[in-house]
């Protein structure tokens, strides 16, 4: 009966397993198919990309990509990582591109599992629901970020065994997109010097790569334009195009007039109880960004000699909700801190997750687009950012707290 009982398990586990596989693989081919007929940001690479490599297009500015708002934003290497997609058709390099960020989703998820308790994987179907919106939506817009997340935590998951890896995976990402960068001072701070040093080497030499085929002058003109062109987005007084999911999107919308006619979408509601000018909530989203990093260094000092798991679930968090601009896509990076958070052993934290999701799933199950930009307008994937912020460092001080003792 036991040898029975024991076989039936392992034949439920194995089918198990087929039936979540087969379910991965039919959700793939059903958003691979759905990109290659609506190849949104992708297209932008796409046709910026091929626009370069033909000499028809700019790099920068905005005649480069698709035109305003839609052009090219991205440091002179992602094009020649991005040279093998603009060689395929459009609909093509949007469905391949799709396939490889089920991998990459994939493999993030197998490297976060050694952290969960093979008793506790029930745990993990809050914090799956919480981000199944978000990575829909990445997978939907065609955008590079979960790439860059993908590069990011697979740094951070290897960085004790395999510092020199974990530092290129960490330079690559930040060589795409500069968020990464976030974790930098942090590791310094955690006295991992090694990777720090590794991790600025590999970028200083991604940076210069893009010289064998635009030349160094060029690529050093392509980087002045690049820095000039993203200073003056991710820090100037205007909003963006969509309604931004992090601090300064939130203050900017409650705090200033915001002229919607001056956007590619006017049909977004005003919910500003104040009209102060743009450049104070600016100033007053910076100082915000400066005490809360700030705050994260110094918790960050006193578990250096920890793993890190809840810490690096603050970074995650911390980045989505204080950069200059997050798009709702762009909240896929909660994924580890969802996990994190899921995991944590007091059931008190995961109550902000609950209360997270709710927030999560309101918006994409309301009907109607007008609806839908309201909730966009109010920030509810922002409010959903800060409670699971909340509970990831209220986890992170109550390991602290246990640590001491």
């Amino acid at each position: 009966m036991g040898f029975r009982t024991l076989w039936l398990a392992r034949l439920g586990t194995v089918s198990g397993r087929k039936l979540a596989l087969t379910a991965v693989v039919i959700a793939t081919l059903g958003f691979a198919y759905y990109a290659a007929r609506h190849p949104m940001d992708f297209r932008v690479y796409h046709y910026g990309a091929r626009g370069v490599f033909d000499g028809t297009r700019p790099v920068y500015g905005p005649t480069s990509g698709l035109g305003w708002p839609m052009h090219y934003r991205y440091p002179p290497l992602f094009l020649l990582l991005f040279a093998p997609f603009a060689i395929l058709p459009l609909g093509w390099g949007a469905a391949v591109w799709v396939v490889l960020k089920v991998v990459a989703l994939c493999l993030v998820g197998a490297g976060s599992s050694r952290r969960v308790p093979r008793n506790s994987t029930y745990n993990l179907l809050l914090p799956f629901i919480f981000i199944a919106p978000y990575i829909i939506e990445e997978l939907r817009y065609g955008n590079a970020q979960f790439f860059v997340f993908a590069l990011a935590a697979a740094g951070l998951l290897i960085e004790r065994e395999q510092p020199v890896l974990s530092a290129a995976s960490l330079a690559l990402g930040i060589s795409i997109k500069v968020w990464p960068l976030f974790f930098v001072p942090y590791l310094a701070v955690r006295r991992d010097w090694r990777l720090v040093c590794y991790t600025l080497v590999f970028v200083a030499v991604l940076a210069m790569l893009p010289s064998v085929y635009f030349g160094f002058d060029g690529n050093l003109t392509l980087l002045g334009q690049w820095f000039s062109q993203e200073t003056h987005t991710q820090l100037s007084e205007n909003e963006i195009w969509f309604p931004n999911q992090s601090l300064r999107g939130f203050l900017m919308r409650y705090l200033t007039v915001i002229d919607y006619s001056q956007v590619p979408d006017s049909n977004y509601a005003q919910v500003n109880f104040l009209a102060l000018e743009p450049s104070t909530v600016r100033l007053i989203w910076m100082g915000l960004a400066m005490v809360a990093y700030a705050g994260f260094l110094w918790l960050a000092r006193y578990h250096r000699n920890d793993d890190g798991w809840l810490d690096h679930a603050l970074g995650f968090c911390l980045i989505a909700i204080l950069e200059p601009f997050t798009q709702k896509y762009a909240l896929a990076i909660l994924l580890w801190p969802a996990i994190a958070v899921g995991m944590a052993p007091k059931s008190r934290f995961r109550v902000l997750l609950y209360a997270a999701t709710v927030l999560a799933l309101i918006q994409p199950l309301a009907p109607g687009a007008n609806t839908q930009r309201f909730l966009q307008v109010l920030g509810l994937d922002f409010a959903a950012a800060v409670l699971l912020t909340s509970a990831a460092a209220a986890a992170s001080l109550d390991q602290r707290a246990h640590a001491s003792t």
